[in-house]
């Protein structure tokens, strides 16, 4: 690389253009407030969540074992068991892997869901609870099929409805689609 010395006409003539860009910037500032930057955020933090569930599945074709993801939603994390006893259960001794929820992510009860289930931190079919808590859980196989449809609920602790997000988990196929709820509190589907 090499750099070219100015000349005074050049330093001038940027110093005349920079009186433009100095009126553009504060353009360009006045319309930033209009950004939703939580919003960016909240997929980025979902996107987290789903690529674990992406991790779990792929995991139960590897280890040729069921692979148990249950919520956490009260201390906002979840857990992955290798179930090797095949039980849907944790036993002692099988291993497990804790994920936290990204700094402002919580599991939510949204006020509608995607499925028109009953509201709760997750619902489907696929979904069964285990523990006094009765967390919810959902199970991958290994023939990469889960137990069921199934829709995990992410919000923010400001409770925004922009901010709730959806992970729904196809059944047959594990296939994973990625939702955002509206200001209206409609859920749409993701083209992420």
């Amino acid at each position: 690389f090499f750099f070219k010395q100015k000349t005074a006409y050049e330093i001038k003539e940027c110093d005349w253009s920079s009186d433009v860009c100095s009126s553009d910037l504060i353009l360009a500032a006045l319309a930033l407030p209009a950004i939703d930057f939580n919003r960016y955020r909240m997929d980025a933090n979902a996107r987290l969540v789903q690529n674990r569930l992406i991790w779990a599945q792929s995991q139960a074709g590897q280890r040729n074992m069921q692979i148990l993801v249950q919520l956490y939603y009260d201390e906002n994390q979840f857990r992955i068991v290798e179930d090797s006893t095949a039980d849907a259960a944790y036993t002692n001794g099988e291993r497990v892997h804790y994920t936290t929820l990204a700094e402002g992510m919580k599991f939510v009860t949204p006020p509608t869901t995607v499925d028109g289930a009953t509201p709760n931190y997750a619902t489907g079919a696929g979904v069964t609870t285990t523990g006094a808590n009765s967390y919810p859980q959902i199970v991958f196989y290994p023939t990469g099929s889960s137990s069921g449809d199934a829709v995990i609920y992410l919000g923010s602790p400001r409770g925004r409805l922009q901010d709730n997000r959806a992970i729904k988990v196809t059944g047959a196929t594990s296939k994973m689609s990625f939702y955002r709820m509206g200001t209206d509190g409609v859920w749409r589907l993701s083209d992420m």
